[in-house]
């Protein structure tokens, strides 16, 4: 068993209890705190539509993104980050979903963009097909995945990065177009260098 494997079994990130303790503790140290530069730019350019947040944590891109006027649903499966995050939002908290993303009812809806960020690479490498697939069920045609991905190598995840564009390519590419890719400017030291605003569209 290598050690990767040793860490993956380790930090058991596809379980709500590991995020849990996480944000009972306080040791978030992927919370940004607000709203990434690479989102705002994208609101601008954008007319509003709906979206998915899968993973949202503590729910700054839910008001973001309902401040732009877009119609917008998060889901996280961590009982204390939804608490967090329905607390900041105070009265749009009820967009915030307590669930697990691959297995909630979302009924008949379909979304046009679904946004990242920090969200596939909090899953384990052996989850990411099977959330791409997941993906593609929930988007509109022509819909997009929008927001920021990491890439690289960690020894020690999470993050589990997308090794590099060869990696991305591989995962996405046979529902996927990339549309646009730019390096991120206002990281987090927790993903300093590794973090790329890109684009999907479903093919």
């Amino acid at each position: 068993m290598n050690e990767r494997t040793v860490n993956e079994k380790a930090a058991n990130t596809s379980k709500s209890d590991f995020w849990d303790s996480r944000y009972a503790s306080g040791k978030t140290p992927w919370d940004f705190g607000g709203v990434p530069s690479a989102l705002a730019a994208f609101l601008k350019r954008n007319r509003p539509s709906n979206v998915l947040i899968p993973g949202c944590g503590s729910g700054y891109e839910v008001r973001a993104f309902h401040e732009a006027s877009w119609d917008v649903v998060a889901i996280d499966f961590s009982s204390i980050a939804v608490e967090q995050a329905r607390r900041y939002l105070g009265e749009l908290g009820s967009a915030v979903i307590l669930g697990d993303f691959f297995r909630h009812d979302f009924g008949a809806r379909r979304f046009s963009t679904i946004y990242e960020r920090a969200f596939l690479c909090a899953l384990p490498p052996d989850l990411w097909k099977a959330c791409i697939g997941r993906m593609t069920q929930l988007l509109q045609p022509g819909g997009r995945l929008a927001g920021t991905y990491v890439y690289g190598v960690n020894s020690e995840p999470p993050p589990f990065p997308l090794t590099n564009s060869a990696a991305a390519n591989e995962l996405f590419d046979d529902k996927f177009k990339l549309l646009r890719s730019d390096p991120v400017e206002d990281s987090l030291p927790f993903f300093s260098g590794k973090e790329q605003w890109q684009e999907w569209e479903l093919k």
